[in-house]
């Protein structure tokens, strides 16, 4: 795990350095829906959905007046219910996605689709009060997808609607198959810079 966090460092430091002219910092707070999905239905049925939370900061660099490239940093809870307990998942993620503003909506506002991927390493992972040993009951790392929609107004507060589907399978169990899915409602504030 301690080499995936310096993965994830240097890729942070590195989006930092891209261009020094035109970086946007900012804060954002996601709250949604998450579940464990499984291509095996009897391990889906396992699961319902869980309160997700999302909380961190923010870059963006502007590449032209209507794409942006952005990363950050955040604590993201995800993980399910099941039958006894929650199955509760604490990651240390950061996204590295594109957002295009498409169109304006009144005198403010713009309207824009985000997609990308992110990266996560597990900081801690439990089921109702059992703390589950990462690398041996659960794996340390998790990537997957985002996609999404939102409205910026007046180049700084951030409304979004997004959804994420991990690739990796974090599950130690070699019989089952058990991937993160969330869909989240997102709030975010820009500095001006």
């Amino acid at each position: 795990m301690k080499k995936s966090v310096k993965v994830l460092m240097i890729l942070l430091i590195g989006s930092l350095s891209f261009s020094a002219n035109a970086q946007i910092f900012g804060v954002e707070g996601s709250v949604g829906l998450s579940n464990i999905s499984s291509p095996q239905a009897d391990i889906s049925d396992l699961y319902g959905r869980i309160l997700g939370i999302k909380v961190g900061g923010t870059i963006e660099l502007d590449i032209t007046d209507e794409l942006y490239v952005g990363s950050g940093l955040s604590f993201a809870r995800k993980g399910a219910t099941t039958s006894n307990d929650n199955f509760n998942l604490l990651y240390l993620e950061v996204p590295i996605s594109a957002r295009y503003n498409t169109f304006e909506i009144g005198d403010s506002g713009e309207f824009y689709f985000s997609a990308g991927f992110y990266l996560a390493p597990l900081l801690s992972a439990k089921i109702g009060d059992t703390k589950l040993d990462i690398g041996t009951n659960i794996k340390g790392f998790d990537l997957g997808m985002n996609g999404g929609v939102g409205v910026i107004f007046d180049d700084r507060f951030d409304i979004g609607l997004s959804y994420e589907s991990g690739f990796l399978d974090f599950s130690a169990n070699e019989f089952n198959e058990q991937k993160n899915i969330a869909i989240m409602l997102s709030f975010g504030y820009k500095f001006d810079m």
